[in-house]
């Protein structure tokens, strides 16, 4: 099994409360320290670009970042809306993880799913498989982006 590292993100609802967005990476060193940092603010900057909860949180490899923050003031912004962002990594296996809060404006017409191809899903798309590692340290594949409420 490969070392990895992790990200965590809390995100804060409409009505005051948390959720978390989780995922592992490569393992940083200081040789791909500023690389990696880079990659998390993409990642980052590309969830919250689907959600419409507030980052109240956000913790990197032993770095813990807090923002002082009000709720969000979108009467939709919920932690039990959720993205679930489905891959899988370079050895079949599946992962995923979820984004409360979503956005379910730039759900595609008629489907419950983020278009990949475009906009904030590619962005989300493209961050995450140049951040996101399983569990195990292998490359993933962003598969899917599915809006699923509480």
């Amino acid at each position: 099994m490969a070392a990895t590292s992790r990200l965590n993100i809390t995100l804060l609802d409409f009505i005051n409360k948390t959720t978390d967005v989780g995922v592992h990476a490569t393992a940083l060193s200081a040789g791909n320290f500023t690389a990696q940092m880079g990659l998390a603010d993409s990642f980052v900057a590309a969830v919250m670009a689907i959600t419409l909860l507030n980052k109240k949180k956000d913790t990197r490899f032993a770095v813990e970042t807090k923002f002082n923050v009000d709720p969000p003031t979108d009467d939709k912004a919920f932690r039990g809306n959720k993205w679930l962002v489905s891959g899988v990594d370079s050895n079949g296996n599946p992962v995923s993880f979820h984004i409360g809060g979503a956005n379910t404006a730039l759900l595609i017409p008629g489907n419950n799913s983020l278009d990949l191809t475009a906009d904030e899903g590619l962005a989300l798309k493209t961050a995450a498989e140049a951040y996101w590692k399983s569990n195990d340290g292998e490359a993933v594949t962003v598969t899917s982006v599915t809006y699923v409420d509480k």
